[in-house]
């Protein structure tokens, strides 16, 4: 049975946490789950009383990719039988606020960009670990969510052809190696129970050993990504936890030349949010970018 976590967070415009719920959802389907959601969006009422006409709007976030066939529901690192449900209409309707909804790397970087690491980067990667691996992209001050909102599904680049099976059909994609669930499986824990602290609680050694089986696939994103947007920073946050986190990052150098090359390394590469928040908080900004600017540009400036 999948055990997924559901954040519910009321920030203020300041970035400011009013209001949080955890909601824990084994095997997680879309009419258990949004009740569970209708019923947190009821305390949060209650809670703000007369000052909930004051709420912009709710942001919602879900891993990638969307309306892809083949996979976008298929595999752990998906959200299965949610592929035909209209979760932005559903959600306005249980609470009567325009919704918005982006998947989690993309909304990780928003995040980044409002409250940690990338608040004075103009052009960055943010590569998302979560179940699965993605990436957020800022160019310019802007975020790019591509055609179909599905950009930065980095996770699905082939790293090893005819490496390990992924999901989504192909071979030796990112994510079979560089994910919680890779980790997971590596670190011999059960992916459909494992929780990310779950990963503290195992043999140092047997992380050490997952992390140098991960270095040279992830060096490879980072080398297409900087050569591809001539990012400023490519910055590696999301649900794993922060200690685990930093020993990655520390055994990433040397980094592949790029067109960054000229760099030092913790120019070129840095720590970002991780946990629940990491999201949480770039979801929440989702409605403040709606109330200003419907083309999420002139608020990033």
């Amino acid at each position: 049975m999948i055990t997924r976590r559901c954040w519910l967070v009321l920030v203020d415009l300041s970035g400011e946490v009013r209001f949080r719920r955890l909601v824990m959802v084994q095997k997680p389907q879309p009419a258990a789950t949004l009740a569970c959601i209708a019923s947190v969006l009821e305390e949060m009422r209650a809670f703000l009383g007369t000052q909930w006409q004051k709420v912009l709007g709710i942001g919602v976030v879900m891993p990638g990719p969307f309306g892809v066939e083949g996979i976008s529901s298929v595999g752990p690192t998906t959200l299965n039988g949610w592929e035909q449900v209209d979760i932005e209409a559903e959600l306005a309707t249980i609470s009567g606020l325009p919704v918005t909804l982006e998947n989690d790397a993309t909304v990780a970087a928003i995040g980044e960009r409002f409250h940690g690491t990338a608040r004075h980067l103009n052009s960055f990667i943010y590569l998302y670990i979560g179940t699965g691996l993605g990436a957020g992209i800022f160019t310019d001050g802007h975020i790019y969510t591509g055609h179909a909102h599905n950009a930065g599904e980095i996770g699905h680049i082939v790293v090893e052809p005819g490496g390990r099976d992924c999901y989504c059909g192909n071979q030796g994609c990112l994510e079979r190696y560089v994910s919680l669930q890779a980790a997971y499986e590596f670190c011999g824990l059960d992916p459909m129970r494992a929780l990310p602290e779950d990963l503290l609680q195992i043999e140092p050694a047997r992380f050490t050993a997952w992390i140098e089986n991960v270095t040279t696939p992830l060096r490879q994103a980072i080398n297409i990504l900087e050569s591809v947007f001539d990012a400023e920073a490519v910055i590696i946050g999301g649900m794993m936890p922060a200690p685990l986190l930093e020993q990655m990052v520390q055994r990433l150098p040397p980094l592949y030349q790029s067109v960054r090359g000229r760099y030092l390394n913790d120019m070129r590469l840095k720590i970002g949010m991780t946990g629940s928040d990491t999201a949480a908080l770039g979801a929440a900004a989702l409605p403040i970018f709606d109330e200003f600017n419907p083309k999420f540009q002139v608020l990033m400036k």
